[in-house]
């Protein structure tokens, strides 16, 4: 096992520790997306991403400053577009539970 140098564990030591989800949580779903499988968690910082890959799939909830799913992608040309805006997320906060049930 490699020894840490002085300057690894001072940089260990004066970076916070990370609480960083590397995806959406189902049951974090923001109460404005309408039921399904695709959907954004309150994790989202309204960053207009989605909206602008997808906007007959994603809307703004403006009273919250937060992306919602406003229609389920039901082409394969909105399931492109889905799967576009859910790797480009900057903060992974849109979620696809793989069934089309509203997980509560």
């Amino acid at each position: 096992m490699p020894l840490m140098n002085f300057s690894d564990k001072r940089r260990a030591s004066i970076l916070p520790p990370t609480t960083h989800t590397p995806m959406a949580i189902p049951s974090d779903r923001v109460p404005q997306n309408v039921p399904g499988r695709l959907y954004v968690d309150s994790s989202c910082i309204d960053c207009d991403l989605c909206r602008e890959t997808a906007p007959s799939l994603f809307a703004r909830f403006d009273e919250g400053g937060y992306s919602y799913v406003h229609h389920q992608p039901t082409t394969p040309e909105e399931i492109a577009l889905a799967q576009e805006a859910i790797e480009g997320c900057p903060v992974e906060a849109i979620g696809n539970d793989g069934d089309d049930k509203d997980a509560a």
